[in-house]
């Protein structure tokens, strides 16, 4: 894969946060845990002079951001060349405040600003398709099916550099106006987490594979 340099850079006129600054993170390290940590990607673009707004999945290798598709996808071939807006939110839980105004919600979001480029060496291609395998559950790329050429051929990859990107967080609990906190109102965060239930077997499985410890103990959390 191509190697970039991945150490923080000053927020740009696009990535600075304006309303409530205080919220903005500006570190890198900071920006790849929620790209790592989350599934999906939303991706605000032009097509014929109309906006559009996709979501996708997506996969990270150092300051590249990996999207796929099939060849002849609409957003991907606008992308190739094309400038994008990227936004990968976490929603970590409601915050309750004792007024209707001050009512949020605490959260980890990442947006990306950047021009799309097509990947055609194939090595990056195989090995882009691996991470976004990896990144959905990690451990699933050794037991499943390789991609074969036809499936290579058919997959068109899209990169993004992480050159011009910020995140926005709020944690914490709710900030109510003085007046209002003796108010007899329940005040608090319910915290949100994504969880998963019961894993399903294809019933066209063969009965004797077992359930891979990967899947029995998924979770989004990153060390």
């Amino acid at each position: 894969m191509n190697e970039r340099n991945s150490t923080t850079a000053a927020p740009t006129l696009r990535t600075t946060v304006r309303r409530l600054a205080k919220r903005a993170v500006y570190d890198r390290a900071a920006v790849e845990a929620i790209l790592d940590e989350g599934l999906v990607c939303h991706v605000a673009f032009l097509y014929e002079g109309e906006p559009c707004l996709i979501p996708t999945g997506y996969a990270r290798d150092g300051s590249w951001l990996y999207l796929h598709g099939a060849q002849k996808n609409r957003m991907l071939r606008t992308l190739c060349g094309g400038k994008a807006c990227l936004c990968v939110t976490l929603l970590d839980g409601l915050v309750l405040a004792r007024s209707a105004f001050h009512h949020s919600m605490n959260y980890r979001s990442v947006v990306i600003y950047g021009e799309g480029t097509e990947v055609t060496d194939e090595a990056e291609k195989y090995e882009a398709m691996r991470l976004l395998v990896e990144h959905i559950i990690p451990g699933r790329w050794s037991d499943a099916r390789r991609p074969n050429q036809s499936e290579l051929d058919a997959t068109l990859i899209v990169r993004f550099p992480l050159d011009e990107c910020s995140a926005k967080v709020r944690s914490g609990p709710p900030i109510d106006d003085e007046a209002d906190l003796a108010l007899p109102v329940w005040a608090g965060v319910l915290p949100a987490q994504l969880s998963w239930g019961q894993p399903q077997p294809d019933a066209l499985s063969p009965p004797d594979v077992p359930l891979p410890e990967y899947v029995n103990s998924y979770t989004r959390k990153r060390e």
